[in-house]
């Protein structure tokens, strides 16, 4: 059974050219909706995204994400930080 998940994903300069929310998507089978984004390939940023699929697939992909450079920080999903960011 699939579950969602909403998580930001930090990247830091040297890392944000990677096609980090592809590979998810292509590698993980995840679904994923971008809630909000702000990425600059002169300063970094961050995309805080719901993430839908297996749970192994999801703590398989977030792990992934991690050994590439990317933080990877849970918001919560029960609306009260529906735009909250953690950078």
């Amino acid at each position: 059974m699939d579950e969602t998940i909403r998580v930001q994903l930090n990247f830091p300069l040297q890392e944000v050219t990677k096609p980090i929310v592809w590979r998810l998507a292509h590698d993980f089978g995840l679904k994923f909706s971008i809630r909000r984004a702000s990425i600059d390939i002169r300063t970094g940023g961050f995309t805080v995204l719901e993430l839908t699929g297996p749970e192994d697939k999801i703590a398989q992909g977030l792990e992934w994400a991690r050994s590439e450079g990317i933080e990877t920080n849970f918001v919560g999903m029960d609306g009260t930080d529906e735009w909250a960011t953690l950078s």
